[in-house]
């Protein structure tokens, strides 16, 4: 009997074992979202359901742009993306075509409600807040979220009773014979005449511009007289994946915002990181560079090797760096600005970011790191609600 069995695991053990030396086939689809139309001065902020591929998976890579009805770019000079994100939540099958038919404007405030859970990233920010897996900007063509090696994003793996419901916000500004189409994109009250946010409340005192002023029904003020047919448009992604085996090497994402107060309340889920902030114009007798610099010390709960990292800014931009504890250089992200006029080259616009890839295992951090954020931008002319955010994916 004992001769049979030994012969039974040695002739199961290579059918069970599975060769890792042979990486999983990558698989890639293109998707598009639901069709969204814009006219001059208009601004698209829309959560949508979104096609995403079935089971569970390791996702390698997303990327995305605003494409129009025959599928071809469209410049950023007509149509700014200010960003798109990408989240999900676990809901109960049962209560799925509620959520998706009352839309997805308040539905990452339903975070822990028996409907819907939050399924986002690692952190770090308070409840809810930047919990997307991927999300980028006018730099979406030129920056490559692709997760190296045997390493990839794992999704699609539920608990039980509940499904996996993908969303994307896409918010985009049409600037297209307006007054001021920098000021558009930065989204400042008074070219939008506004008073007060999406939910109806007063805007604080001093806010000058920033996503409190350009949301979905807002319009930036065009010249007189100027006409232009609204443009239909859809958010094109592509996403590249593989099955989830035992070969994939799991990964966290973590997003660490420069304006992040690490203050935390239950009751005010707006305490914490703020996500964008304001650019003061210099004075030249005083900083003759023009370059506003702002730092922040920020800690990652889960340490690990560093897999892939990149920014986010917006216009005027000048990068940003991440440093350790002990001021060993982690990552460096910088803007590449446009010089031309076709999509993906638009003169003066950030088109895209440059990313860190190291050798895993040479560049690592520690559990309770304490690192050190530092973003630039020029300040020859003052910027409104621009955003300084670092994405690290640590193994």
């Amino acid at each position: 009997v004992l001769v049979v069995l030994i012969a039974l695991l040695l002739s199961s053990s290579p059918a069970e074992s599975k060769d890792c030396s042979r990486s999983s086939r990558i698989q890639k689809k293109t998707y598009k979202s639901p069709a969204f139309a814009l006219g001059p001065g208009e601004v698209q902020d829309r959560h949508y359901e979104l096609e995403f591929p079935k089971g569970h998976i390791g996702v390698k890579n997303f990327q995305g742009e605003v494409v129009d009805e025959l599928g071809n770019p469209v410049p950023l000079s007509d149509v700014y993306l200010h960003h798109w994100v990408v989240f999900s939540l676990y809901v109960k099958s049962s209560e799925r075509k509620e959520l998706v038919r009352g839309g997805f404007h308040h539905g990452q405030d339903r975070l822990g409600s028996p409907s819907a859970i939050i399924a986002g990233n690692d952190g770090i920010c308070q409840h809810n807040v930047l919990s997307q897996f991927w999300g980028l900007g006018s730099e979406t063509r030129h920056t490559s979220y692709f997760v190296p090696g045997s390493y990839a994003i794992g999704v699609g793996n539920p608990p039980e009773g509940y499904e996996e419901l993908w969303v994307l916000n896409v918010h985009a500004i049409d600037t297209r014979g307006t007054y001021d189409p920098q000021g558009c994109l930065e989204c400042r009250c008074s070219l939008y005449n506004v008073t007060t946010d999406a939910s109806g409340q007063p805007l604080k005192q001093g806010y000058k511009g920033g996503l409190h002023c350009c949301y979905e029904g807002t319009k930036c003020a065009v010249k007189p007289g100027f006409q232009a047919p609204k443009k239909t448009l859809y958010m094109q992604y592509t996403i590249e994946w593989v099955e989830w085996d035992e070969c994939v090497l799991p990964v966290r994402a973590y997003i660490f915002d420069i304006t992040d107060s690490r203050k935390r309340d239950p009751i005010d889920r707006h305490v914490g990181c703020k996500v964008e902030y304001d650019v003061p114009a210099c004075d030249p007798s005083s900083n003759p560079d023009c370059i506003y610099q702002l730092e922040n010390h920020l800690v990652i709960p889960k340490g690990g090797s560093i897999i892939y990292g990149v920014a986010h800014q917006h216009g005027g931009a000048m990068g940003m760096t991440m440093h350790g504890e002990d001021g060993r250089h982690l990552c460096s992200s910088i803007p590449l600005y446009g010089n031309g006029s076709t999509p993906g080259n638009e003169a003066g616009y950030v088109v895209g970011m440059s990313t860190c890839f190291p050798e895993p295992g040479t560049v690592t951090v520690a559990s309770g790191e304490k690192l050190h954020l530092s973003s630039s931008y020029s300040s020859a002319q003052e910027h409104t609600g621009v955003m300084a955010l670092f994405y690290l994916i640590v193994s």
